[in-house]
């Protein structure tokens, strides 16, 4: 498939469903509510983000004195709204966030992300049960508490809703993540290495809305070309597992795991086509590869560059990660000229069947490195089911890509390599038959998520949707 992974889906959850999540990530009117009097106060700073980024939909800053925030008219409360909103940012003090979510609730709120840390973190009480209620009595979705906020990137919406100090460039990764220190981490690193992303959801204590949902969610998101999670706890893995085995044959997950995580959870992921992914840096070298180019279709991989050893380490790391190497490997040596470099790439890719091309360009003082990766991106562009990276080194660090297909640039050969052996692996599974699942899981992810929601949560009114 050409420019990435995204591939026609068939929706796998009811369009009431989909629908119930879209005040939270394409709201068309936010209000948030909380002290404002300062820079620095959660509820400010959120205004501030929304107010930066040019939200496209109605802003209602809602503070005690009901002053402008950020050149925005203020409210007094949440009642004093003009109208009801779709989504409403709680930054109100752990003991007011009840009274804070009943008032949206009777006001018409529709989604709820609550930023407070909450005495609810601290385990099943009273409190969590009360927010869980009051969002239930209201048709409400709630995100947290103790989330970090939520991020869209489209141009229609441009949502910036919450305390992230990082806005990462678009593109087409989601990510969902539990702890808000990690979300921040992820984003920096998606921002610092040039992944672009979709959107963004800290989920905080996962009270009501969870991974799960997300996932269902951006399945049928098209700006959406692969999907990353960071979680501490995967709840009802029976859901997860059907949810993700649906899932991971039209769009990549990604899960960030450690060593110990692993163990558990290798499993689980084997059977459902979820990428185990060590850490964030190689959760981002891995999405770049997902989001922006094209499967490998085999093992067979080129490598070609100017960069002497590094080459030859290129490729030990490659055959060391599953890729058939042999006789494609070209050294043009340092001192080569760009378009030297382009006709050995063009050799190689022309020079027979090829899954997979790594181009290895080292920067000196008789070279420029920019024109070499100018003229290599001429011969590449054109073959756009070739799965290829860039390893750079030797000049400035802030060249995330090149050519008009985004061809990633990375700054390491290993981290190139394993990168593309993520991608590889994925595309192997993809092409296996499919896996037959327990029996006992429920017939479809619509029914597994009735039935978590009906245990964890009791009877009560549906959220409210709208089409």
């Amino acid at each position: 498939m050409e420019g990435g992974t995204q591939m026609t889906t068939t929706p796998i959850v009811r369009g009431s469903e989909h629908a119930s999540l879209r005040p939270l990530l394409s709201p068309r009117s936010v209000a948030v509510v909380g002290a404002m009097q300062r820079h620095g106060s959660a509820g400010y700073e959120t205004v501030r983000a929304l107010h930066g980024f040019g939200f496209r939909g109605c802003l209602y800053p809602v503070n005690g004195s009901g002053r402008p925030v950020s050149g925005v008219p203020g409210y007094r409360t949440i009642a004093d709204l003009p109208r009801p909103v779709d989504l409403l940012l709680v930054a109100v003090p752990a003991d007011r966030v009840p009274h804070a979510l009943r008032e949206a609730g009777r006001r018409g709120v529709r989604c709820a992300v609550v930023l407070t840390r909450s005495p609810a973190t601290a385990g099943p009480g009273p409190r969590r049960e009360e927010l869980l209620r009051i969002a239930r009595e209201h048709g409400m979705r709630l995100v947290g508490p103790n989330s970090l906020g939520v991020l869209n990137t489209d141009p229609l919406v441009l949502l910036d809703a919450g305390l992230a100090p990082v806005r990462p460039p678009a593109g087409g990764l989601a990510i969902a993540a539990q702890s808000g220190a990690v979300g921040i981490a992820l984003l920096e690193h998606a921002a610092r290495d040039g992944c672009g992303i979709a959107s963004f959801v800290s989920l905080g204590d996962q009270l009501e809305v969870s991974a799960n949902d997300l996932i269902g969610h951006w399945h049928t998101d098209r700006r959406v070309r692969a999907i990353a999670l960071y979680l501490e706890s995967y709840g009802d893995t029976t859901t997860f597992a059907r949810l993700a085995r649906a899932v991971t044959p039209h769009k990549p997950v990604l899960a960030v795991c450690g060593a110990e995580e692993a163990t558990a959870r290798d499993g689980l992921f084997t059977r459902t086509g979820v990428i185990r992914v060590a850490g964030i840096d190689d959760m981002t070298d891995a999405a770049r590869m997902f989001v922006d180019q094209p499967l490998p279709a085999g093992r067979r991989l080129g490598v070609v560059g100017n960069a002497g050893g590094l080459v030859a380490l290129a490729a030990q790391t490659a055959r060391a990660q599953g890729f058939t190497v042999s006789g494609r490997v070209v050294d043009t040596g340092v001192e080569a000229t760009p378009r030297r470099v382009a006709e050995a790439v063009e050799s190689v890719v022309r020079g027979g069947p090829l899954d997979a091309l790594l181009l290895v360009i080292a920067g000196t003082r008789a070279n420029v490195p920019e024109a070499i990766t100018a003229a290599v991106a001429g011969v590449v562009d054109p073959f756009a089911r070739l799965a290829t990276a860039v390893v750079l080194t030797g000049c400035a660090d802030d060249i995330h890509h090149i050519g008009t297909r985004r061809t990633p640039v990375y700054r390491q050969p290993d981290r190139a390599i394993r990168a593309m052996a993520h991608a590889r692996r994925y595309a192997t599974w993809r092409r296996e038959p499919a896996r037959t699942l327990d029996p006992r899981w429920p017939g479809s992810w619509a029914q597994a998520h009735e039935t978590r929601t009906g245990q964890a949560q009791g009877q009560g009114p549906r959220p409210r949707w709208v089409s």
